[in-house]
């Protein structure tokens, strides 16, 4: 069964079977790249998704023997969820530009996890200590934005990076900042997620 964990207002009305059908549209959706008459049996699982088919913004991460293999998704959403967990499925696998396209041989050992994104809260920090106070570990996804530059850490990087200061640097970092820094009309906003992942083997 599907794994989960902290949960925003908006994903509590989703139940294990739910999540269950869209880990199995993610990682049809990643199949069907080498087998197009797969594309038939993910239509169908889709249809089975009982969540509404509103748009919620999502990512969907890849692990490789416990290593991250790719993670693309969206903090805005613009098209029904059982059409994002296609298209951002098969971006994780075959467009994230760390990492060279996922080989069909890989698939068996990569875990899949679909995170749920709840609205975005602003920040109201003025100053690189501000923000880093007003963090909560564990549960705040954390976007930054300024102009020409934008880079967001999902709440599960916490498990990677616990140090407050770190998580913050090493997010700078992924958007093009200066580490240590508080760039010019930088804006942060948090938000929570519904994460779940297909069961360990």
């Amino acid at each position: 069964m599907p794994q989960s964990h902290s949960i925003p207002e908006h994903g509590r009305h989703l139940d294990a079977n739910a999540q269950a059908t869209m880990l199995r549209i993610a990682r049809l959706a990643i199949r069907s790249h080498w087998h197009p008459e797969l594309l038939a049996e993910l239509a169908l699982t889709q249809e089975q998704l009982t969540t509404p088919l509103q748009p919620i913004p999502c990512f969907v991460t890849l692990h490789k023997a416990g290593e991250l293999r790719g993670c693309i998704g969206c903090l805005e959403a613009d098209k029904p969820l059982a059409e994002a967990l296609v298209y951002f499925a098969q971006a994780a696998a075959f467009g994230d530009p760390r990492f060279a396209p996922l080989d069909e041989n890989e698939l068996e050992s990569c875990h899949i996890t679909i995170s749920l994104l709840g609205p975005l809260s602003p920040i109201p920090a003025t100053t690189r200590q501000q923000l880093l106070e007003a963090l909560e570990p564990n549960r705040d996804g954390l976007w930054l934005q300024s102009p020409g530059h934008r880079a967001t850490f999902l709440p599960a990087v916490w498990r990677e990076l616990p140090d407050a200061n770190q998580f913050l640097n090493q997010l700078l970092r992924k958007g093009g900042w200066p580490a240590n820094s508080w760039p010019t009309s930088l804006q942060g906003f948090r938000y929570q997620t519904l994460e779940f992942g297909e069961s360990e083997q």
